[in-house]
């Protein structure tokens, strides 16, 4: 699976730091303090794991360093094309500003020119609504000088998208495109919540297996589900990795696209997923190739970046 050009559109940058880079820094064998190996016994466990990540990325030179190593790490991924998710205003507790924050990752992404990339904001459930519209003025700032779109993210159990309602509507005013985590767990009703507010594509959204009216809204407006599924099966949204709805989805033609989430975390690659797919559900390379061709243009780039990227895709 190596060989198959790929993208990944639901990437944190915190949950995808190199490893072997943070153990310089830190002058110590990191043995399980980044990365999740098998199944957590809950999402705190797994939430865990960012903790150390987020007290280094708090420097310029960090920031720019773990970005530009994680485009690298994409590269020998053979991944073509990603959208790096974060929230700038984890970063900020040495004292720099968001902007220097996001100058920093998009300075780093852009030393590579092996990988396209782009930004995606992170707004979050726990913050207050001021840090939350800050996220979004940010975001307006900074749109089509490397950031291409915003996202809700967080414990959706917790925290309900209708809750959010009013920022939602915020960034459809600036004509932000949105993604939205919903339906990974808790309730799938979520799912059309994100429907209704806007969202162009779904983080997750693995819930929408449990109602066929869900399915056919997702269908209906075109939605597209950023699946990520070892994952899932780490946070315990699903119970086996075999018993993931990943398949099921794609058969009743809802259109998918596959990603890593967290590839320093989940300790995985989108070659190792593709394989594990492969195994575990008879996905073919045509089947990879048609879920990449659906990635790019569910992308949030301009169609001429979107034909760029189809050209390399039909080569190969």
């Amino acid at each position: 699976m190596e060989n198959i050009k790929k993208i990944d559109l639901h990437l944190h940058l915190d949950g995808s730091i190199n490893k072997e880079h943070a153990e310089k820094l830190l002058n110590k064998k990191l043995a399980n303090e980044l990365t999740i190996n098998g199944k957590c016994k809950n999402l705190k466990e797994y939430l865990d794991k960012f903790d150390l990540p987020i007290s280094l990325l708090q420097t310029k030179e960090n920031l720019e360093q773990f970005s530009y190593l994680l485009t690298k790490d994409l590269a020998n991924d053979n991944v073509i094309y990603a959208e790096i998710r974060f929230c700038p205003l984890f970063h900020t507790k040495e004292g720099l500003t968001e902007e220097e924050v996001i100058k920093s990752v998009l300075k780093g992404l852009s030393r590579n020119k092996q990988v396209k990339t782009n930004l995606i904001l992170c707004m979050m459930r726990n913050l207050d609504y001021n840090d939350n519209v800050k996220i979004i003025k940010l975001a307006n700032k900074f749109f089509k000088k490397g950031v291409v779109a915003l996202d809700l993210a967080g414990d959706e159990e917790q925290y309900s998208n209708d809750k959010f309602a009013e920022l939602f509507k915020m960034a459809n005013k600036l004509n932000i495109p949105l993604t939205i985590h919903s339906g990974e767990v808790g309730d799938y009703n979520n799912i059309l919540l994100a429907i209704k507010y806007g969202a162009k594509r779904i983080g997750h959204g693995i819930q929408a297996i449990k109602d066929l009216k869900i399915i056919e809204e997702l269908k209906k407006n075109n939605i597209v589900l950023e699946i990520c599924p070892t994952s899932n099966f780490q946070t315990n949204a699903v119970d086996k990795y075999e018993n993931h709805p990943i398949k099921k989805l794609y058969d009743f033609g809802v259109r998918i696209t596959i990603n890593t989430d967290n590839r320093t975390v989940s300790n995985i690659t989108l070659s190792e997923e593709y394989n594990k797919l492969a195994s575990n559900f008879n996905f073919t390379n045509q089947d990879f190739k048609s879920i990449n061709i659906n990635a790019i243009n569910s992308s949030f780039l301009d169609e001429n970046e979107k034909k760029q990227l189809l050209e390399i895709i039909s080569e190969n």
